[in-house]
């Protein structure tokens, strides 16, 4: 049996799995582990096309795939030998650049070849998204907004997103799905409830129950990301209104139906565009900032980030004065 394991921040998760189920599976493996960027492609296919009726089941691991030169190629190549005694698992990850974007992404025409002699396994971080979208939207009969904003406040483990949804269900008892309405019996996931803190800081001006989130939970290089990114936002959405894009008293069907596909790039976050919803439930907001107000509170948050990490100030001093001082 051949594995190829191809995705971004999920791949070490996935393959340890794998691991740990061949290895429950097949008691005395030997064990081989190669580095594609490392090892010599010869040497990797004379250990794969080794084969004894008489030996011990082997699995052998070929890491960094991604640095071979014409992985189709390889694909060729591995399916020329007899695997009847061995296991193999190949490992391909993706990098993210600095702007969120794969930038090996495993081509269509290397998986075409793969999925001839290898069982495919994504582990790509979207994907998993997604397949855990389309649970809930189907389980729960609600929008894809909707189940978006459930798996915003529930978290994306499964088990938990499972559990969640049955309960939702048995509360509302065949009635229609409302989203409002089981808001208050979901668990609520820390981020999202740092998130809604940090809105409250900037939208009401509201201090005090962030403060003692962050005191007990020590998030707080999660909260400087979530209050920049808001920020950040804010700060197009601003630029948008100056420039007559947008403005507080267009209605939503005006804004999704005529504005939001000509802006929707700019609001483009690691391959996933803003949901047009809740940026028009900012609009009523942005008359209470100018553009130089939001640019001031943007580098004062990187400041306090460099100085949480630089160790230059106590962390949760820093971070609690930044919050302190914000509508100043």
């Amino acid at each position: 049996m051949i594995y190829f394991l191809y995705g971004d921040t999920l791949l070490q998760l996935k393959y340890e799995t794998l691991l740990k189920k061949v290895r429950a599976e097949n008691k005395n493996l030997t064990e081989k582990i190669f580095d594609a960027s490392q090892d010599n492609i010869e040497i990797i296919f004379q250990s794969l096309s080794s084969n004894n009726m008489f030996s011990p089941m082997e699995l052998i691991i070929v890491k960094k795939t991604e640095t071979l030169k014409n992985l189709s190629k390889f694909f060729k190549g591995l399916n020329e030998f007899n695997y009847s005694k061995k296991i193999i698992i190949l490992l391909y990850n993706e990098i993210f650049n600095d702007f969120g974007v794969i930038q090996n992404e495993v081509s269509k025409t290397t998986l075409k070849s793969a999925e001839k002699i290898c069982k495919l396994i994504s582990a790509r971080k979207n994907d998993e998204k997604k397949a855990l979208l389309f649970y809930a939207k189907e389980k729960l009969n609600c929008s894809n907004y909707e189940a978006e904003k459930v798996l915003e406040m529930v978290g994306e483990d499964f088990i938990k997103l499972k559990n969640e949804i049955d309960k939702v269900n048995l509360f509302l008892n065949n009635t229609p799905f409302n989203l409002e309405k089981i808001i208050p019996i979901l668990s609520i996931s820390n981020e999202f409830n740092l998130n809604f803190l940090s809105q409250n800081l900037i939208y009401k001006n509201q201090s005090k129950d962030l403060i003692l989130n962050l005191k007990n939970t020590k998030n707080y290089m999660l909260f400087l990301n979530i209050i920049s990114e808001e920020i950040s936002l804010l700060i197009k959405l601003k630029d948008l209104e100056e420039r007559g894009i947008i403005n507080s008293t267009m209605n939503f069907n005006l804004f999704k139906n005529e504005v939001y596909t000509g802006i929707k790039e700019i609001f483009k976050n690691k391959n996933r565009y803003t949901h047009p919803y809740p940026l028009f439930l900012k609009f009523k907001y942005l008359k209470n900032f100018k553009i130089d107000f939001l640019e001031k509170k943007l580098i004062e948050c990187l400041k306090a980030e460099f100085k949480f990490k630089a160790g230059l100030m106590d962390s949760f001093s820093s971070i609690e004065l930044f919050i302190l001082n914000f509508n100043n």
